[in-house]
């Protein structure tokens, strides 16, 4: 396995956990109900009660488990149970180890569970720590063949989205990056959309396409004027605005210098004597 990467791309892992972190947490503890709701729409009538309540109890099932092997990895990394935010142990093998450990377990969930509720998020999780194990390219298969499974509108896949961006960007590729990252700020039903418009504006910046880096500040900046003021989004727009405008400058032609004035005629000599 690959060890992981510390230095730049570790701080900046932790700086779009922290951000993500709401998000996935929210959609991790709505599953439930989204998924009840569903049910509840879809199977209706008295014949099928019985089945709408093995599924609700096969999904607490599924939760409890995916609970314990939360738990045990938290445990295994030397954190406290329930903690938000996993510190990083001082022994990288003992972290590298805990990582591999619930990713096994992760990935014999998923093929038990198919593509239940509780299999989604466990996919989600599992790309988290492919990510922190430095596993780039898997961790990409893994989110783009999740992305199909979520409906377009679900909160979930516009997690999974920011965490695919977050692998392009991190793997050398901001352009792809930034239509991932645009695609998850479309998604309306999720919280901190405003987030994600400013990632794909940051990458579109960094891919050299100033326009489009200008278009999603604009749509950040509708999404939430508050977070967009604290994240500096308009001092980016003013960047992004200037490279626009130095390229319309160099491409429109130059003046050139006056043309000089003709000298004045001057009358031929007279032929009279």
């Amino acid at each position: 396995m690959t060890e992981r990467q510390h230095g730049d791309t570790e701080t900046r892992l932790m700086g779009f956990e922290a951000r993500l972190q709401d998000g996935f947490a929210w959609a991790n503890e709505h599953g439930r109900e989204i998924m009840i709701g569903i049910a509840a729409f879809l199977l209706v009538g008295g014949a099928l009660a019985g089945l709408s309540e093995w599924r609700s109890h096969s999904a607490e099932v599924a939760e409890s488990e995916l609970a314990r092997i939360e738990a045990r990895y938290t445990q295994a990394m030397g954190a406290t149970s329930g903690e938000m935010f996993i510190p990083e142990p001082a022994n990288a093998e003992q972290a590298r180890k805990a990582r591999e450990a619930a990713l096994a377990e992760l990935d014999a969930f998923i093929a038990e569970h198919g593509s239940s509720d509780s299999a989604l998020i466990a996919g989600i999780r599992a790309a988290e720590l492919q990510v922190d194990l430095g596993q780039l390219a898997d961790a990409d298969k893994r989110l783009a063949a999740l992305d199909p499974e979520f409906a377009a509108d679900d909160p979930r896949r516009a997690v999974a989205l920011r965490l695919r961006g977050y692998v392009l960007d991190q793997s050398g590729d901001p352009l792809a990056a930034a239509e991932v990252y645009e695609s998850a700020a479309r998604v309306e039903s999720y919280p901190p959309r405003v987030l994600a418009w400013i990632e794909a504006g940051d990458c579109f910046a960094r891919a050299n396409q100033p326009a489009r880096a200008v278009a999603a500040y604009r749509q950040a900046l509708a999404s939430s004027p508050e977070v967009s003021e604290q994240e500096g989004v308009l001092i980016r727009i003013g960047v992004e605005q200037a490279k626009l405008d130095a390229v319309a400058a160099a491409a429109a032609p130059a003046a050139g210098p006056p043309a000089a004035a003709e000298p004045p005629s001057v009358p031929a000599p007279s032929s009279d004597k």
